[in-house]
């Protein structure tokens, strides 16, 4: 493996370790998300060579790996079921079964968005850029950075209201009621 591939993708490492640690929620997972990324990555023979569609790739090879390894997990909970002894780990099991429903909730509000909700919350709230490299990205001010993203997370918000997503504030509300 050439000494250029590792160099390229080291200025992207922490931005995918905290997409991956989005996706994960758990360190651990996140760091073999991003090992898993990385040996893809440094293997893969079709590099693009715009930067901009590396990035982007990047992050599309940590996606990836990710639903592979939600679809894995639900196989092998499907596959134990069946089995006269699971040795399932439950608590684990209902964790990941929750992740995979916020995400999918997500995913469906995120289609409801206008194409610039999208990429404003992707570029910023995925991908990890700063309000600043964003702005640089699209020729855009920062104002209006920032104005979009306050936007786009208001519409998203309102998108998943009504999904298996609850904020926050919304479990804390039911908690006090209960």
């Amino acid at each position: 493996m050439p000494a250029h591939a590792r160099t390229r993708i080291e200025p992207y490492l922490d931005r995918l370790f905290g997409y991956a640690m989005s996706l994960t929620r758990q360190r651990e997972s996140a760091q073999d998300l991003l090992h898993e990324a990385v040996v893809r990555v440094l293997a893969a023979r079709g590099v693009p060579d715009d930067e901009r569609a590396y990035r982007a790739w990047l992050f599309r090879i940590v996606h990836n790996l990710f639903i592979d390894s939600l679809r894995r997990h639900r196989h092998a909970a499907q596959t134990a079921a069946q089995d006269p002894e699971p040795a399932l780990d439950w608590p684990l099991l209902h964790q990941q079964e929750q992740t995979l429903i916020n995400v999918l909730t997500v995913r469906a509000a995120l289609t409801r968005l206008s194409l610039a909700h999208r990429e404003i919350l992707a570029l910023v709230d995925i991908a990890g850029f700063t309000y600043a490299e964003v702005a640089a990205q699209l020729h855009i001010p920062l104002g209006t950075v920032m104005s979009r993203i306050s936007r786009a997370r208001q519409a998203l918000l309102a998108a998943i209201q009504h999904g298996a997503v609850t904020t926050t504030a919304t479990r804390a509300a039911r908690r006090e009621e209960g």
